[in-house]
């Protein structure tokens, strides 16, 4: 898991980097134009290295359940955006949304060809264990937007000059996750959650109290992906290493769709925040300035939960043990 999660780790180190080098001397077209290559190389190593071990047999796809998810998730994220801009619509995503809960749950309860596994979801320790994961990548793409547009925005930092600077915390992330998979092996499984957790809240401690300058921000940057590296992918093998061999598929997707969807609710609401004091301030830079400490303050909060939601777990097993 440490190293899976290693290689989609480093995607945001080399990510800014790209796009910042290539924005600066070409347009923003040439970013697809140059990834189609890679993607025809990705395809052709999928071809030769994934086979087939088990035979393919037919089913037929639960569309109620597929539709009521869908209308689940968009109305909830639009409703998130929504709140933050003070839109008339939010009474009516947030009846939708609750009328898409409810028909999921009912479609889904005595369906055999299920999209999603909802008995899961009566696992105590895989529900708190999928809240913290959710939060993190949450906090996680939260971070990946602010850092670059505060950089360029408040500090006026070209686009070049900011991918590099958001690479050293990528970079960290990207190692860390890897090392916690061996710390998690050979010495202790809560050492590094814990450990990671605990420098998340120290990252988002220091962002609320210290300055807003380039240097602190990349620093506050570091300390929050060497935390993240240590318990995000930890936090995931620990709470799928305790479900029942059966269930370990059923419980990977709802994992994987978890983290789709808290990366694209991460980015929403911090750019709802963002924009909402932008629009809410005469100056621009001070509007940008405003919106990055109401972040600050939010994603410190969801570090807490996430923290103790964690140590809540990892202290009721040992006590069962």
């Amino acid at each position: 898991m440490g190293l899976g999660s290693l290689v989609i780790a480093f995607a945001p180190a080399i990510g800014p980097v790209y796009g910042g080098i290539v924005l600066k001397y070409y347009s923003w077209q040439t970013l697809f134009i140059l990834i189609i290559p890679i993607i025809l190389v990705i395809w052709l190593l999928g071809e030769f290295s994934i086979t087939q071990k088990f035979n393919v047999f037919s089913i037929s796809f639960d569309y109620r359940g597929g539709i009521t998810l869908t209308g689940l998730l968009i109305t909830t994220l639009l409703l998130i955006v929504s709140t933050a801009s003070k839109s008339n619509y939010r009474i009516f995503l947030l009846l939708i949304a609750i009328i898409c809960c409810i028909l999921f749950i009912y479609f889904e309860k005595n369906n055999k060809n299920y999209i999603i596994d909802i008995s899961l979801f009566k696992n105590r320790q895989f529900d708190i264990f999928l809240i913290s994961f959710f939060l993190l990548q949450l906090m996680s793409l939260s971070m990946s937007y602010l850092m670059p547009n505060v950089l360029e925005i408040i500090f006026h930092l070209s686009t070049a000059k900011t991918g590099l600077l958001v690479l050293p915390a990528a970079v960290i992330d990207a190692i860390m996750s890897a090392v916690a998979g061996i710390i998690y092996d050979k010495l202790n499984h809560n050492f590094p959650i814990l450990l990671g957790e605990g420098l998340i809240c120290v990252s988002f401690l220091l962002a609320n109290i210290i300055s807003v300058a380039p240097i602190n921000l990349i620093i506050i940057y570091s300390i929050f992906m060497f935390g993240l590296g240590l318990s995000y992918s930890n936090i995931m093998t620990r709470s799928l290493a305790n479900l029942p061999i059966q269930s370990t598929n059923d419980g990977n997707v709802i994992y994987m769709t978890a983290q789709s969807y808290s990366g694209a609710m991460g980015t929403a609401i911090a750019a709802s925040i963002l924009t909402f004091t932008q629009n809410d301030y005469f100056n621009f830079i001070n509007g940008t300035l405003a919106g990055l400490k109401i972040n600050f303050k939010v994603l410190f909060f969801l570090s807490i939960i996430v923290l103790i939601f964690c140590t809540t777990i990892i202290l009721r097993d040992k006590k069962n043990d």
